[in-house]
């Protein structure tokens, strides 16, 4: 908490905003193709770490790992855990909490215990037990096996500042280096004689005057840490109370954080969530949340008007490729809620909170929940992946990865999470890993992925939903039977027209299960074809599937027994390798409704 008046509320029913932060993020995905020779990371991040008198109360009653009894497995399943360590751990000094936080020192093992890793000292309450506080914090966080950065211990004040702290994460016999930075918009007025704790702002290091842009020795360190290590982690302590969007100050700071070469941008300070963007400096994606909100705190008299009680797990995904290049792969979340009389985190029960819940993706820009982790420990099988892959009981072989599963998972909305029975239903079960194929007139490569029902080409250029588009089967079957060309097909442009679908049931199944994106145009009217169990059926073509009436269904049966989709992928590999004019038709073709879409 800052020891001054804050800044005028802003609410999070303001929007539309010009800045965007109001409105979905698609561009967060960027799970990739799924390559061979892939290794995932994730960081969990998490916000204020203060305890109140009542948390420490509790945590002296019960013990200080008991804080983390909740989220424990959630940020366990990560590569690191991270927080801010807002007050001092001063052995010899009273514990106390607001306004000025001293904390037992046994708090420092607890965290480590619950996944917490990583901790930034940078921020307004650091000083609260002056440099003695900071020269205590800092041991007793290095002795719990905790990595730092923001502050120097007192001793070593006069001598050069280490830039960053250099972080090794290691799975599967894969390394990755986190370089970290952290900086202070202040420290509430709190003398710092020996200049032991980072700042991060030009404008000095008054709360009510924020901005001015960024140190440059900060951004020094940002770039040193861009050249030694494969990802830069930056933790900002900014922003004003209680605001549920991001001042100029912080946004300007965080673009002059990206330029100098952070990739990732955690926020702390304003004691509520603030939204999550990414940012583009000439191709480099940098990925920033303005504020976590409080991790562990007692601020659940202002939860009504600031959801202060509320904030999440905040995972930050990282891919290290096969050539040993490191990239983003976006982030997940896991809403918390402080219970048990305000003293911890847990995770928010399904259907519990809705309101709480659908601020929480406001500020996650994620209005649907595809990135949201359900708060199930057992079902993560401790490791939070950022990019799940699909695993399918039928194919235990074959799982589907990167933004392969993200299109299958969402029926090609990339937006809206759907049950497995309706995505298998539109896609059917993979026929193996996704694989490299001849591009267009045999030039090039494009990644693809064969399921039952179709065939799904990967590019990489694309913006997502559109990274993922079916190619035109629906085109290529109805030419081989009837005639003709694939790029000739009439497509019914007009799907209102009521001659537009061969029926009812294929209308409400192509609105309902993924539409222009998935399907593709209607290029035929009904046709009776013969049955794979003999008789005959009722089928039409679109640009991308069959899709084929079941009379045997009941009435009023469901859709998904009504209506199904024609195993156009099997029909196709079975097919010889089509690689020429019809490869190029199919490959131009496929991505035309995607254009049209857009």
């Amino acid at each position: 908490c800052a020891l001054l008046a804050t800044a005028p509320l802003t609410t999070a029913q303001e929007g539309p905003r010009a800045d965007g932060l109001d409105q979905p993020l698609l561009a967060a995905n960027m799970c990739g193709g799924g390559a061979p020779g892939e290794t995932q990371f994730t960081i969990a991040a998490t916000g204020d770490l203060f305890p109140h008198e009542n948390i420490q109360a509790f945590a002296e009653a019960q013990g200080y790992d008991a804080l983390f009894d909740y989220v424990r497995p959630f940020i366990q399943a990560a590569d690191i855990g991270y927080t801010n360590f807002d007050g001092a751990m001063l052995a010899s000094s009273p514990f106390t909490g607001y306004p000025m936080f001293n904390f037992n020192p046994a708090l420092a093992p607890a965290l480590k215990n619950a996944g917490i890793g990583l901790v930034s000292t940078a921020n307004n309450h650091i000083l609260d037990r002056g440099p003695e506080g900071i020269d205590a914090t800092l041991d007793v966080l290095a002795r719990a096996g905790i990595a730092t950065h923001g502050t120097t211990p007192s001793q070593a004040a006069s001598q050069p500042r280490p830039p960053f702290t250099l972080v090794p994460l290691s799975r599967d016999g894969i390394t990755i280096t986190l370089g970290f930075v952290s900086a202070s918009w202040g420290t509430n007025g709190n003398a710092d004689p020996f200049g032991q704790v980072n700042l991060l702002y030009n404008n000095g290091s008054e709360y009510g005057q924020q901005g001015g842009g960024v140190l440059q020795g900060v951004l020094d360190a940002v770039a040193q840490a861009r050249a030694a290590a494969d990802v830069v982690v930056v933790a900002a302590h900014w922003g004003y109370e209680y605001q549920f969007y991001p001042d100029a100050s912080q946004a300007e700071a965080a673009r002059q954080l990206a330029a100098a070469g952070a990739d990732v941008i955690l926020g702390a300070q304003p004691h509520t969530l603030q939204p999550v963007d990414i940012l583009d400096t000439n191709g480099r994606k940098t990925l920033v949340i303005y504020s976590l909100a409080n991790f562990v705190a007692s601020q659940g008299a202002f939860q009504a008007q600031s959801y202060s009680a509320t904030a999440t797990v905040f995972y930050v995904g990282l891919t290290r490729h096969a050539d040993g290049t490191v990239t983003l792969s976006g982030y997940r979340y896991l809403p918390t809620i402080h219970v048990d009389n305000d003293t911890r985190p847990a995770p928010i029960a399904p259907g519990d909170l809705p309101d709480v819940v659908s601020h929480v993706r406001l500020m996650m820009r994620d209005p649907d929940g595809v990135r949201q982790l359900a708060p199930d420990a057992a079902a993560i099988k401790g490791k939070v992946e950022v990019c799940p892959r699909l695993f399918f009981e039928a194919t235990p072989d074959a799982p589907v990865g990167g933004d392969f599963a993200q299109h299958i998972a969402t029926l090609g909305s990339g937006v809206t999470p759907r049950p497995p029975a309706e995505f298998i239903a539109v896609f059917g079960y993979p026929l193996g890993p996704a694989v490299e194929e001849p591009g267009a007139n045999c030039t090039g490569a494009v990644r693809v992925l064969y399921t039952e029902r179709q065939r799904l080409e990967w590019d990489a250029g694309a913006s997502w939903p559109y990274r993922v588009v079916g190619t035109q089967l629906g085109a290529l079957v109805y030419a081989q039977k009837y005639g003709g060309k694939p790029e000739e097909a009439q497509r019914r442009t007009d799907l209102a027209a009521p001659d537009a679908f061969a029926n009812e049931p294929f209308r409400a199944f192509y609105a309902r299960y993924g539409g222009l994106n998935v399907f593709g145009y209607p290029i035929s009217g009904p046709i009776q074809e013969a049955g794979a169990a003999g008789g005959e059926r009722s089928v039409q073509y679109f640009e991308r599937a069959r899709f084929e009436l079941n009379a045997a269904a009941p009435a009023g049966a469901d859709l998904l027994a009504q209506v199904q989709i024609g195993l156009l992928g099997r029909e196709y590999v079975a097919w010889p390798p089509p690689c020429g004019n019809a490869q190029a038709a199919l490959t131009s073709g496929s991505t035309q409704a995607a254009t049209d879409q857009r």
